[in-house]
């Protein structure tokens, strides 16, 4: 998927959304704070740094893709993602079926352990045009859908549907509900596997409310930066579109989120 205001931007802010999708099309064609053509001249990456408004700290970056055509330039891709100061080393397994020219979207895997799924950024940065069994470094940002805050795990596992511990089949062990460290496919959670998209469970190690400016609107949200399996993940939320009244450092965070993974930092 394109950006995903719904995650940043106030849900009743339509007017907006449509205005700032046609501002970043329009500045960030014309000038951009990095350019990237690729090997073969058939893509370009601009990307142009998103600010804190208050303070000149980057917080992200807007990144246009552009495929060249017969005789003309196209947009093929817009996306946003927040500023992870530490990569994350995943094994690409398999390449989704609703990948497409302007997003793919992968399975993959970290210390074969946890299993989720990404959407790539900067993915013509790449010279492989197959990087499915192999390992990538990327920069990951999330964009959630759905987003719940619990003050603990006990709470947080009754909301999820462990009332109580479960006998497992007929051997003396019990589940006492989900870990802290959980991570998934969507698929796994709801059933529903048209869209791909990740389950996310993390610690909240801090979060801030920021003021941006981009494409000369300025907006205004809240990124949360949690403890995961994979580590750090900065999460863009909004507090008009989901219920952050739980919000403080040490709580848990749960989501149904797309993962951007950038091959840049």
């Amino acid at each position: 998927m394109p950006v995903h205001f719904n995650s940043f931007i106030a849900d009743n802010e339509e007017k907006l959304k449509t205005n700032l999708f046609s501002n970043i099309v329009t500045e960030y064609t014309q000038k951009a704070d990095d350019i990237f053509v690729s090997d073969d001249k058939k893509s370009i990456h601009m990307e142009s740094y998103i600010k804190e408004s208050n303070t000149n700290e980057i917080v992200g970056k807007v990144i246009v893709t552009l495929k060249v055509r017969a005789d003309a330039l196209e947009i093929v891709d817009t996306d946003i993602t927040i500023k992870n100061d530490n990569s994350t080393m995943l094994l690409f397994e398999k390449k989704l079926k609703q990948s497409s020219e302007s997003n793919e979207y992968y399975d993959v895997s970290f210390e074969d352990n946890y299993h989720f799924q990404i959407e790539t950024v900067n993915r013509y940065r790449l010279k492989q045009d197959n990087i499915e069994n192999t390992n990538q470094k990327v920069f990951l940002s999330a964009f959630p859908f759905q987003l719940d805050l619990y003050d603990d795990e006990n709470e947080m596992n009754k909301a999820l549907g462990f009332e109580s511990p479960i006998k497992l089949g007929n051997l003396d062990i019990h589940v006492n509900g989900f870990s802290t460290s959980m991570m998934s496919s969507t698929g796994v959670m709801t059933g529903k596997f048209d869209e791909p998209a990740s389950f996310v469970i993390g610690n909240i190690e801090d979060y801030k409310d920021v003021t941006v400016n981009i494409a000369n609107i300025n907006i205004d949200f809240t990124i949360i930066y949690i403890e995961t399996a994979i580590g750090i993940l900065p999460v863009a939320t909004h507090r008009a579109n989901f219920d952050l009244s739980k919000l403080q450092n040490g709580s848990i965070l749960a989501m149904l989120a797309d993962i951007k993974a950038d091959f840049k930092e």
